[in-house]
């Protein structure tokens, strides 16, 4: 489950006001045509954290793992096995060499036979069993009757092969891993899907932003057209220098069309990271509520590296992944050791017969006599002693210990090839952050020297000192360098998404926890 912080956000996140009146009241056909809904930062995180279909799929995982880790348990349940049965059973008897005593009989018995059989964590393999028989029937002439009792236990353990670890606990120990894994599984993807919808909100909030730079230029082409027209009717402007205005004016309202079609694109890769299928899918478009705040951040990169290799759920799957790796090195390793177990068993009986002549009627066999005997342990029986078995050239054995060696290599590189690639992410979002900052002061200053240059070329015109052309250009200018400021506007605060996600601290900035189930 994924829980969000109520908590207040980070003062560069103030909500301003919704842009989409904003846009609404210029009169674009984008905006005539499609409805508009406000939308903030947080919502969207959280909207995407709920719905997004990669981490919905990421987070059956953890379910998947635990059920396996179960299944693993489960060679620890004890098995009980019973069969009962009745079995006819005749001998013609007869000289037979492999058996002197063999004498013609016939018997009618009835046989239950159960047993309790398992496998502790120490490697320990027990077993319990019981047998309960009775037989008539008859024998050289004679009835006979019979109960027979039996009760024995039974222990195997290892003391070298599968002792300290064998198929059972390896298993346990992986899938106890694979658990972890899965959770850190489902934090890489949820900060994934925050880092994208922080990126892609702010694409979205550039393409806004830049319409409405257009929006602008195109109201000043139009306020500048019609002054033009003017100066025309009083023969102070030719009517070529009223179809450059116009011309330029036409060019405006193309760019609008295509920064339209920019912020259905980004309102749409936004609706993808929302969850949005065929069956909510609508036509609205996305307004961003926040607007694209730039504060700034002292950035160092030596902390940035240590919270990004202490936070990265991707690197602690990979250290989970080394663990499993050791404990498969300790597995085969065990596995090079002869197989030297220990045993031991003890068993009573318990018998009852009686027997008699024809045509006399047979009598059932007390069952108490045999009870007591195995009860009081009359006929007891134990056992105890070592087997030892081992293949004398372990090939198998040794090809699996140097296998299980260089995957564990293989672990040990994937987790510094990690590391390098964080502390390259950390450094690279460092870098870009602070080229967007600064390239955001060059633009700020672009901006503003790009305003003060068409005001003066403006009052040049006004004196006869310029050209219409002149100031279409100027224009232009202006545009272009507030469209620069905007993007890197976004460009900051696409880095400032990126480190965090470098960082493992995406979560933690959006107060965003975790909460897996």
């Amino acid at each position: 489950m994924i829980r969000q912080s109520c908590k207040a956000r980070a003062p560069w996140r103030r909500l301003t006001s919704i842009l989409a009146a904003t846009f609404l009241s210029c009169g674009s056909a984008f905006a005539q045509t499609n409805q508009v809904v406000p939308l903030a930062l947080r919502d969207a995180i959280h909207t995407a954290l709920r719905n997004n279909r990669l981490l919905q799929i990421e987070q059956i995982n953890p379910e998947i793992a635990r059920a396996t880790l179960s299944d693993a348990w489960a060679a620890y349940d004890p098995v009980f096995f019973a069969q009962a049965d009745r079995e006819n059973t005749s001998e013609t008897g007869g000289f037979d060499p492999l058996n002197p005593q063999n004498q013609a009989y016939s018997a009618k018995s009835e046989v239950l036979r159960t047993s309790l059989t398992g496998v502790l964590p120490t490697g320990l393999t027990y077993g319990l069993n019981g047998d309960l028989v009775y037989s008539e029937g008859e024998q050289q002439g004679r009835l006979f009757s019979t109960y027979r009792l039996g009760a024995n236990v039974t222990l195997r353990q290892p003391l070298l092969r599968n002792f300290w670890i064998d198929q059972f606990r390896y298993t346990i120990h992986v899938n106890r891993n694979n658990v972890k894994i899965s959770e850190h599984g489902v934090r890489f993807v949820a900060m994934t899907v925050a880092s994208e919808v922080r990126q892609a909100y702010a694409d979205l909030a550039f393409a806004w932003e830049s319409l409405r730079v257009q929006q602008d230029l195109l109201q000043t082409r139009q306020d500048f057209l019609r002054g033009i027209r003017r100066q025309v009717e009083v023969g102070t402007f030719t009517v070529l220098e009223e179809r450059l205005a116009q011309s330029q004016e036409a060019a405006v309202r193309i760019t609008l069309f295509t920064a339209s079609n920019a912020i259905a694109m980004a309102a749409n890769n936004l609706k993808t990271l929302l969850g949005y299928t065929a069956t909510n899918w609508t036509m609205d478009v996305f307004s961003p509520s926040d607007s694209l705040i730039v504060v700034p951040r002292r950035f160092h990169l030596v902390t940035s590296w240590d919270r990004g290799l202490i936070n990265r759920p991707d690197l602690a799957q990979l250290n989970f992944e080394v663990k499993n790796a050791q404990i498969n090195v300790k597995y085969r390793r065990n596995q090079l050791f002869p197989s030297l177990d220990i045993f031991g068993g003890y068993g009573r009986r318990g018998t009852s017969s009686l027997e008699t002549d024809p045509p006399a009627t047979l009598p059932t066999a007390p069952f108490t006599v045999a009870w007591e005997q195995l009860a009081d342990g009359d006929a007891p029986r134990d056992v105890v002693g070592l087997i030892l078995t081992f293949p004398l050239s372990l090939t198998g054995e040794r090809a699996n210990f140097r296998e299980s060696k260089l995957l564990r290599r293989q672990a040990e590189l994937r987790v510094k090839e990690k590391e390098e690639l964080i502390m390259r992410e950390v450094a690279d979002a460092i870098q870009f952050a602070q080229s967007s900052y600064a390239r955001l002061q060059s633009a700020r200053e672009a901006t503003r020297f790009a305003e003060q240059a068409l005001a003066a070329e403006e009052q040049k015109l006004i004196g006869g000192k310029s050209t219409v052309f002149f100031v279409l250009q100027l224009q232009t200018d202006v545009a272009t360098a507030r469209t620069r400021e905007i993007l890197a506007r976004r460009d900051y605060n696409v880095a400032l998404a990126q480190l965090d996600f470098a960082e493992g601290a995406i979560l933690d900035q959006e107060k965003i926890d975790i909460v897996i189930e």
